[in-house]
């Protein structure tokens, strides 16, 4: 009998453990798990993996798919055609705002078996919008997608934005006309991109100019080259400036 009181015990605090873990991942992860299960909510798909509202008016449907057409086209002229295809959910309201992201310009949720993209009302642009779909496109080509550093990720997708167009007058200024170098290792963290800082704003101009650098020499042959060197296993670093100097 002691032993099957022990047994209950046991079981019942695991039970208890259990619950409690449940409820911490669902107070830490609440937004991406909600942004996942979006095809059983009530935002309203009005095309492939688009989601919106079901109360966002017909013109700014129209508009949506508009900014989302260039987007793509803009994806696509960067990596010659687009793989991946990730979920972009639209909450414009404070409540659906609140449900799936963190700040109004939006989220963005890469978990293992898909992207999820959630736009804001500050968000509701084609910038924003193909800022994210170059992210998703270059995570979905890439076997590791840490293979590359933070600061390329986000040059990258800052280039085919378009919302950097001073960025070659941020890096003069920073570096002194290129008399001091910026150390980009400093910019391989999330942190340095963190929303809403000064230094995220100058950290993101620094990398769209030396992405926009490199790929203005490299192009889109490069960029590939790159891509398939990393999914090989071989350095960044070593890569990056091997493809850069074997242009002719």
């Amino acid at each position: 009998m002691k032993i099957i009181k022990n047994r209950r015990i046991v079981t019942g605090a695991i039970g208890v453990l259990v619950i409690s873990v449940i409820i911490i991942a669902w107070g830490l992860y609440a937004k991406p798990v909600h942004a996942a299960l979006v095809d059983y909510s009530n935002m309203v798909e009005v095309a492939p993996d688009v989601y919106i509202e079901p109360d966002l008016p017909e013109d700014s449907q129209v508009e949506l798919m508009d900014y989302v057409d260039h987007a793509q086209k803009k994806v696509a002229a960067v990596f010659g055609k687009r793989s991946s295809s990730p979920y972009l959910i639209v909450a414009l309201s404070s409540k659906k705002l609140d449900k799936y992201a963190e700040n109004p310009v939006g989220q963005t949720y890469y978990l293992p078996w898909n992207n999820y993209i959630v736009v804001g009302p500050d968000g509701l642009n084609e910038n924003v919008i193909s800022h994210e779909f170059t992210h998703a496109e270059l995570r979905e080509r890439l076997h590791n997608r840490n293979a590359v550093p933070v600061w390329f990720d986000e040059g990258l997708a800052s280039m085919v934005d378009g919302r950097m167009p001073d960025s070659a007058a941020v890096w003069e200024q920073v570096t002194n006309s290129g008399l001091e170098p910026v150390d980009y290792e400093l910019l391989d963290s999330h942190e340095a991109f963190r929303y809403g800082t000064s230094e995220a704003l100058t950290n993101y101009n620094l990398s769209c100019y030396e992405v926009t650098r490199w790929f203005t020499i490299a192009g889109q042959d490069g960029l590939l080259r790159l891509i398939d060197a990393l999914n090989q296993g071989e350095d960044f670093a070593e890569q990056y400036s091997r493809i850069e100097h074997a242009q002719p």
